[in-house]
């Protein structure tokens, strides 16, 4: 083998500037580095100081910024070193050629300030420090005097009063700048900061420091800033989300129920929020729809971190979680792929809360974002003709089984949901082109319907069915959507041509068979699910718990939970949350079968005006031409108009025919009049039955519906109402009175602080207040029986 010869001998020069070269360069990197950290650490705190977050992983990345640096200073310590050496000697080699009388004005007699001559060594005329006005222009700053010349010739103040930086690598900050990267890098195996773990842990005995280029750690820095380090306490301490989250399964899941509970819960035990942003996401969504459909149940929470007297509403923290989950997302989220259930279920719960807080525009938007996850994730035209929907077959996952029965289920409970929240919509008056589903069709089915299984029998590989006639979360989740789907035909002919193409004989069938499937629905409900005539039990069941002293508590933490908490008779009694699931499932059924059937009774009346309308004006119109002075010809004959000539010619409906059509619109019409009887009769009932702990979790979405189709009862025109909704005025308009003002203080509502997004004392008061008013007239209902004395 053959030496490499050696390279070519440098002159002293050129050694000097080389040496001076690298000098400056490792200077220039390790500014570069720390301009990086500070600009890291800058957009972290303007993320922590937007979301209102505390994140205390912040010291972190400084400490991550400090070791880069100290693995940039370690490397080029010698060649600095070396050429501070070489300053030291050029400069006494100066200093000795020097006259006598220069060396002289280095130093006053009295020991005062040093005058330095600019040619002994230009790089010594540096300044130790800038004023703030020099400084913040980047000019020259003479501090000869006080105030300097620019000052001076400014006219403004001359000061010295920003803070200075630590100048130097890390000395005693070092080793803990070293143990949390090592923490982060063993939380954060896949984060970008382990590129540069070697230099942050140390380099090995005997070993060369490799230095990290400043693009490298400039490019740490900044995807350190970008990712946030932002976990689950960044919503609320983990205490306070454990109850939050229990919360969320008790009073939410029931109405939506995903995600899978057992999946959720091994993740949330596992602090999977640290690991992966789309459980974080999908977490801090679950938190903002609760807290917006359920206040209370953080308010406890919010006073205890701001104050008792003045703090901030819930919509406050519905924003903060959902910041949160936008953040996990990131500012490239559009381009991922492959997308998930959970950015599905995310999308979702984020238009959800933005609906309960009265954001429609954000609501809506997030409502067709979860459409389209669906339909990119599953729901799409089937590969082979009879095939259905499915969510389980992901070509993107590393799960080894072809077939996950837990996502497939999950999507087909979102897709489902999904529906059942658009066709509210369309009721409610509030459809949007954005959020249109079409009907199914054999060429573009809808999924099959979820299992009708709990969560704990849905496993990956099978799906363990239980007992026939088990009454599951899922029976009465399938039974609000034979509920919706009776809306399938008018949807349809909505979507093609619209109701007014088609005649009026056949939109009143069409109405009529959609109220009868309606009204058939809840016949084949189970014991668990049924209404009944149980309004006087509910209320002594109610009255029983208050007289135990049992009753909702929101979480008081750092306090452990009193021991007269719902939710310690949850835990110790999984019956009792099984039964309270009931209730809000069956007040769910039953209040959005009565706005379905409302549905279907307003728009017949609706239509049925239309068709009156217009039957009146031919009829004027036919008489009009009837009165009309005949034309005659040129010799004076008459002339026959050829629109009574057409109309001579063309075939009219017999005698026969106009009374079977009378005798069907009559025999609808009584079926209409009963019903809209019937519909205030249930509405008051139904009110009057529920229990405030299974109505106030899910409040802003019943309370519209009731409000609305109560309202419409008490605004109609006279002939349509019936003797029992003339008598029942009083009652409905006592029901609006209180339904509107808890709408008024719900998330949304006004508050009586300066700051609209600040709560007071006397607003939670009033709430309160608000919602004894409605339990005294479901107290009052069920006493009376149901209001039988007044009607």
């Amino acid at each position: 083998m053959s030496a490499s010869p050696p390279p070519p001998p440098s002159s002293p020069s050129q050694s000097q500037s080389q040496q001076h070269a690298t000098a400056h360069a490792y200077a220039s990197n390790g500014l570069e580095i720390l301009q990086a950290a500070s600009d890291a650490a800058q957009a972290i705190s303007n993320i922590n100081s937007i979301n209102g977050i505390n994140n205390p992983q912040a010291q972190a990345l400084q400490d991550a910024a400090a070791a880069a640096a100290e693995a940039v200073a370690a490397q080029p310590a010698a060649a600095l070193g070396h050429d501070a050496g070489l300053q030291q000697q050029q400069q006494q080699q100066q200093q000795h050629h020097q006259p006598q009388q220069q060396q002289q004005q280095l130093s006053s007699p009295g020991g005062g300030a040093v005058m330095r001559d600019p040619t002994v060594n230009p790089k010594l005329t540096r300044l130790r420090r800038a004023c703030d006005m020099c400084s913040m222009r980047k000019v020259k700053c003479d501090d000869t005097n006080i105030p300097c010349r620019p000052c001076r010739e400014l006219g403004v103040d001359c000061t010295y009063e920003r803070e200075t930086k630590r100048r130097g690598p890390p000395n005693r900050h070092a080793e803990a700048a070293k143990a949390a990267k090592r923490a982060r890098l063993e939380v954060y195996p896949g984060s970008p900061v382990a590129a540069t773990a070697p230099a942050a842990t140390g380099p090995a005995p005997g070993s060369a420091v490799a230095s990290p280029s400043p693009q490298t750690a400039a490019k740490t820095l900044v995807n350190i800033a970008s990712d946030a380090l932002v976990d689950a306490e960044a919503i609320a301490p983990m205490p306070v989300l454990e109850l939050l989250v229990d919360d969320f399964f008790t009073y939410v899941h029931p109405l939506a129920p995903f995600p899978h509970e057992p999946t959720f819960r091994q993740s949330f035990a596992n602090r999977e929020d640290r690991l992966r942003p789309e459980f974080l996401g999908l977490l801090a969504s679950m938190v903002a729809a609760l807290v917006a459909s359920f206040p209370r149940s953080a308010r406890e929470h919010l006073k205890a971190q701001h104050g008792s007297q003045l703090f901030p509403k819930a919509v406050v923290m519905v924003e903060k979680c959902r910041d949160v989950a936008l953040l996990t997302r990131g500012s490239k989220w559009v381009l991922k792929q492959p997308k998930t259930l959970d950015d599905a279920a995310t999308s979702y719960f984020l238009g959800l809360a933005s609906g309960y807080v009265h954001q429609w525009n954000a609501s809506r938007q997030f409502m067709a974002e979860t459409l389209t996850l669906v339909r990119e994730l599953g729901f799409a035209r089937p590969k082979h003709p009879g095939d259905v929907p499915t969510f389980g077959n992901d070509l993107y996952s590393l799960d080894p089984l072809p077939f996950n029965h837990v996502k497939d289920q999950i999507g087909k409970r979102v897709f489902w949901c999904l529906l059942l929240g658009v066709r509210s919509l369309s009721q409610l008056g509030a459809s949007h082109p954005d959020l249109v589903i079409a009907p199914s069709t054999p060429s573009l089915p809808y999924p099959a319907y979820p299992e009708n299984v709990d969560d704990i029998c849905v496993l990956a590989n099978e799906i363990i069915h239980q007992a026939e006639g088990s009454v599951t979360l899922l029976t009465g989740f399938r039974f609000a959507i034979d509920i919706y789907t009776t809306m399938n035909g008018i949807v349809s002919l909505e979507l093609a041509y619209g109701m007014s193409t088609l005649p009026w004989p056949d939109q009143r069938l069409l109405l009529r068979d959609g109220l009868l499937a309606a009204k058939s629905i809840v016949d084949n409900l189970p014991p668990e699910l049924q209404l009944g005539n149980h309004a006087v039990d509910d209320a002594s069941s109610l009255a029983s718990l208050d007289e135990a002293g049992m009753q909702y508590v929101p979480p008081v933490w750092p306090e452990a939970q009193p021991a007269h908490d719902l939710r310690n008779v949850i835990k110790a009694q999984p019956l009792r949350r099984r039964q309270l699931q009931y209730e809000i499932q069956r007040t769910n059924i039953f209040v959005s079968q009565l706005a379905t059937r409302f549905y279907f009774v307003d728009l017949y009346y609706n239509l049925r005006d239309v068709y009156l309308q217009e039957q009146a004006q031919q009829e004027q119109q036919q008489e009009e031409e009837g009165e009309s002075q005949p034309q005659q010809d040129d010799d004076g004959n008459p002339v026959e108009p050829a629109s009574s000539s057409a109309a001579a010619t063309a075939p009219g409906p017999s005698d026969e025919e106009k009374a079977l059509r009378d005798a069907d619109d009559k025999e609808i019409l009584d079926i209409m009049a009963r019903e809209r009887e019937l519909i205030v009769q249930n509405l008051l009932t139904v009110l009057g039955s529920v229990s405030q702990r299974s109505l106030e979790p899910n409040g802003g979405a019943l309370i519209s519906k009731v409000r609305q189709v109560a309202s419409t009862l008490l605004a109609d025109a006279p002939e349509r109402k019936g003797p029992f909704a003339a008598k029942a005025e009083e009652a409905l308009s006592q029901l609006i009175d209180v339904l509107l003002k808890l709408e008024t203080t719900g998330p949304a509502g006004e508050s009586r602080a300066a700051d609209p997004s600040q709560m007071t004392a006397e607003d939670e008061d009033e709430e309160l207040r608000h919602w004894a008013e409605l339990r005294d007239y479901q107290l009052r209902f069920a006493a009376n029986g149901g209001f039988a004395d007044a009607l």
